[in-house]
């Protein structure tokens, strides 16, 4: 059976199960451990690209990334397409925009976790007794910053913020214009777009389930105040078309 493999909290593994849920693929899902879990990530991926969750291993192939997996989804399985030919270059420049907030968003999620012993706890793989959790909490600083130099995390984080992310968010709060929609219906548009509010404040946990000190490293109290009415039209978003 085809198997996903990704990160619970990671923007880019939920744009990925969106899309196979959106379009009812079966698969299985297997979490990927940072640091621990790389030589095999890296025995999976194929040659010339750097290994990365999410990844999707469907009848001996590998598919990298959120947009190639969604792509597959669409190929895969049923229902309303979330890639509407004529709308693709639009898509495009929204999945771009997304990848480039989330960078941003990563540094800054990477930074706070090293700061709060909570969320390195709550980091930790689950199959870890719990005497044990809170004495092994700063390996997961091993990992977090494994991941900071693996994605070339900005060194300043706030310049990141303030040049990529709020005007990537004020854009976004244009085209919307008050529309539930980017495109004239639902579209992998909507789901690129939306994720990127995840670090702006994390979605209910009925739709992704975080402990209370992974969200609120996955928080910008800022950043909701700006833009209450994009987490606003987010949360409707996954009302609408995400099972919880």
């Amino acid at each position: 059976m085809r198997t996903l493999h990704g990160l619970s909290y990671s923007p880019w593994t939920e744009k990925t199960r969106w899309a196979l849920d959106h379009h009812r693929v079966a698969y299985r899902y297997r979490e990927h451990l940072p640091l621990i879990g790389e030589p095999l990530l890296r025995w999976r991926t194929p040659r010339g690209v750097r290994p990365a969750v999410p990844l999707l291993i469907d009848e001996g192939e590998a598919f990298p990334g959120s947009f190639v997996i969604a792509r597959r989804a669409e190929e895969l399985g049923q229902g309303e397409p979330l890639f509407p030919a004529a709308d693709l270059p639009v898509i495009q420049r929204w999945e771009d925009d997304s990848e480039q907030v989330l960078s941003a968003a990563r540094a800054k999620v990477v930074a706070a976790l090293l700061e709060s012993r909570q969320a390195q706890v709550e980091s930790l793989p689950a199959f870890l007794p719990a005497g044990l959790r809170s004495v092994l909490a700063p390996s997961a600083r091993l990992g977090a910053r494994f991941v900071a130099r693996k994605h070339q995390a900005p060194v300043d984080i706030a310049a990141a913020v303030h040049e990529k992310v709020i005007p990537t968010l004020e854009r976004l709060r244009e085209a919307l214009g008050g529309r539930d929609y980017l495109l004239s219906r639902f579209s992998y548009a909507d789901i690129t777009a939306a994720l990127m509010l995840q670090f702006v404040r994390a979605v209910d946990d009925g739709y992704l389930p975080l402990g209370p000190g992974t969200r609120a490293v996955w928080s910008d109290a800022a950043l909701a105040a700006r833009f209450p009415d994009l987490l606003e039209w987010r949360d409707g978003l996954y009302a609408k078309h995400r099972r919880p």
